[in-house]
């Protein structure tokens, strides 16, 4: 049989085959070694930013929501009957004590005065004559008494009189600022209409209502500062603490009077009462460092001197715009300012102390070099 081409091909191919098949039999194995796994360090811990505090000593105060309200207040009302004939002062103007405000008419009050001034005159010229007949035996004791009842009318009547005419004027019975008026000229009035009210603001007064867990706190007598919505802070003496609650809130009224030389406020505007409450050590922190851990406690997370997280509760002592005092951690302490809600109280973590700014630690870098050239010196 003829061998074409195609068989010598095959049979090329097929010596090839088993020549790499033989070689690798005899070819030496050679071992894998193995990767040693790489070695992780467990001395590295989650990293925190912390910054350090020092407590201070502060005074606390018990802040009593409030409004200002004059030391006393009046509404004039009319003693007479007639026409208002003169309005001296009006609303919002400042009137010192006996200043006239408002003349109503006299009618003929000030003729009948002089009629019984004259009927005065002429009961006192009977009374002394009853009295000299009495002793010369000529008149008895009757007509005596009836001159003198006679005698007390007449003065009465000049009186009643005197106070009507006195009515027609109205005086400020006290220093003071106007408001509320209910009459213009012409306006006619009976006894007993209103006619403005008056306001001494000198003292003024801060009122607000104490919860009764705080009332112990707060004692009349007592000086505390009053702070109005203009953000000034007056210092007053509380002149009154309630002893009865108001009854839908189960708070109690208190009173802070504050001396006011200018006799200028405004009655019904929103204030504060600060109570001082005993000496006490505390950290100012910002309240964003604070959080409640599982059993609902208000605190702060730290790191002790073994790198530790601790939980500690605190109690707030004082709320200001730039942080809150709280009491309850240790001082010093560095509390956790970054990444406190990535860590749980008992765990270790890599503190980073939080670096001053630059101008701070130029002043106090300043500060030092004062204070050791000027022991040299």
């Amino acid at each position: 049989m003829e061998l074409n081409r195609g068989h010598y091909i095959a049979l090329a191919a097929t010596g090839i085959i088993t020549l790499w098949v033989l070689s690798s039999s005899f070819k030496p194995e050679t071992k894998e070694t193995p990767m040693a796994p790489v070695a992780q360090n467990s001395e590295e811990y989650f990293a925190v930013q912390v910054e350090r505090f020092e407590s201070q000593t502060i005074i606390p105060e018990l802040n009593i929501n409030g409004q200002t309200q004059p030391n006393r207040q009046v509404d004039l009302t009319s003693e007479v009957e007639g026409k208002v004939i003169n309005i001296l002062a009006r609303e919002g103007d400042f009137v010192k004590k006996g200043q006239l405000i408002i003349e109503i008419d006299q009618q003929d009050k000030p003729q009948k005065l002089l009629q019984a001034k004259a009927l005065v005159k002429q009961r006192q010229l009977e009374f002394k004559a009853n009295e000299k007949l009495i002793g010369q035996g000529l008149q008895n004791q009757t007509r005596l008494a009836e001159s003198e009842a006679l005698l007390a009318s007449a003065k009465a009547q000049v009186k009643a009189l005197e106070v009507e005419l006195a009515g027609t004027k109205i005086t400020a019975p006290f220093s003071g600022v106007l408001e509320s008026r209910k009459v213009e000229l012409g306006t006619f009035l009976r006894k007993g209409n209103s006619i403005i009210s008056l306001m001494d603001f000198n003292p003024f007064i801060i009122s607000g209502y104490v919860a009764e867990k705080d009332l112990p706190k707060v004692k009349a007598g007592q000086t505390a500062r009053g702070k109005t919505i203009d953000g000034k802070l007056h210092s007053g003496t509380v002149r009154y603490v309630s002893s009865q609650s108001y009854q839908s809130s189960r708070t109690f009224l208190v009173e802070l009077e504050i001396n006011n030389p200018t006799e200028r406020q405004v009655n019904g505007v929103t204030a504060e009462i600060l109570v001082p409450l005993k000496e006490t050590q505390a950290i100012l922190i910002s309240p964003a460092l604070l959080s409640l851990n599982e059993n609902g406690l208000l605190g702060a997370k730290h790191v002790n001197t073994d790198n530790h997280v601790l939980f500690s509760p605190v109690e707030l002592v004082k709320a200001q715009s730039n942080g809150v005092w709280v009491s309850g951690l240790p001082s010093p302490v560095d509390v956790i300012v970054t990444g406190q809600s990535f860590v749980s109280a008992g765990e270790k973590v890599t503190p980073v102390l939080k670096k001053k700014p630059i101008s701070a630690e130029l002043l106090e870098a300043s500060t030092a070099q004062d204070a050791i050239t000027a022991e040299a010196l």
